[in-house]
């Protein structure tokens, strides 16, 4: 059993155990084996501390390397994530107001005002190799089919990545939690996405501003996703044909996404916060915390 110090931070709902690389360390065979480990059970919210994934992070010169992994134990990129990975940074005194956080693939320029931390996390990209899915482009397409209640059901969306892969499927009205629940898992685990799929249901409650309901692959239903409200944000700008900034409301809590074009970069300005710190006791060889 290990004792390791965690920080638990949320952003929109969004919630994970933070721990840093330092108090994991160990051989890098050993450590690629233990943080899957160390994500399914911390984030177990009746055996561990309970999350919608883990964050791990560590000092690379100037930069804050940010790892993230979901609850099933697959590593992911997370928009939210690295908003709390800079809040905490920043108040350990490792950064100053402007830095970047490396996560996954990308460089993400970070800047804190106040309250409100803004990440600079990319392009929105429909390319079918980087979603990836298996056909063509798809944008305001067919997105799924299959049989929900007994009945066949066919939806149009779009299929893109914004750093993590997103099924974005514009609506009038947000489905019941049944349907919601039924198509969603089903969207998530279709052929079509060999990686699976997270999948944003997102509803125009106004002009530039969107409701959306979040399903993210490998966790179920969450209150807050970046990477998904900034793909709904790009997609809703690509129908448009429009620039600007869209306010993105999720289940809990508004973000906003500026972007010039949809295919410009993507600045996602929200809030993040330390809930609470404490230990974890860590068992290396077995599943429960």
């Amino acid at each position: 059993m290990i004792q390791i110090p965690f920080w638990k931070l949320q952003s929109i709902g969004n919630d994970f155990p933070l721990f840093h690389l330092s108090d994991v360390s160990m051989d890098s065979i050993e450590l690629e084996l233990l943080l899957p480990r160390l994500a399914i059970q911390s984030s177990n919210r009746h055996f561990g501390i309970g999350g919608d994934g883990i964050l791990v992070v560590t000092m690379e010169g100037p930069d804050v390397r940010l790892r993230m992994f979901n609850p099933d134990g697959t590593e992911d990129f997370c928009g939210n994530g690295i908003r709390c990975a800079a809040k905490h940074a920043y108040e350990q005194g490792w950064v100053g107001f402007g830095f970047n956080v490396k996560h996954l693939d990308r460089v993400v320029e970070v800047s804190v005002e106040g309250d409100k931390i803004s990440t600079v996390i990319g392009v929105a990209d429909y390319t079918p190799e980087k979603v990836p899915h298996k056909n063509g482009e798809l944008f305001n397409s067919t997105v799924w089919s299959g049989m929900d209640s007994g009945m066949p059901l066919s939806l149009f969306g779009s299929a893109l990545t914004t750093g993590s892969t997103h099924v974005v499927i514009p609506t009038s009205v947000i489905p019941d939690d049944d349907s919601f629940r039924s198509i969603s898992a089903k969207i998530e685990v279709d052929p079509l996405f060999p990686m699976r799929t997270s999948v944003i249901w997102s509803r125009e409650v106004e002009p530039m501003k969107l409701q959306i309901r979040i399903w993210e692959r490998g966790v179920g239903e969450t209150l807050g996703c970046g990477t998904g409200s900034s793909a709904a944000a790009a997609d809703y700008l690509r129908r448009k044909r429009v620039g600007g900034t869209v306010e993105i409301i999720n289940p809990g809590g508004s973000v906003s996404a500026t972007m010039s074009s949809w295919n410009a970069p993507i600045t996602l300005v929200g809030i993040a916060d330390e809930v609470y710190k404490g230990t974890f006791r860590f068992h290396e060889s077995t599943k429960g915390a």
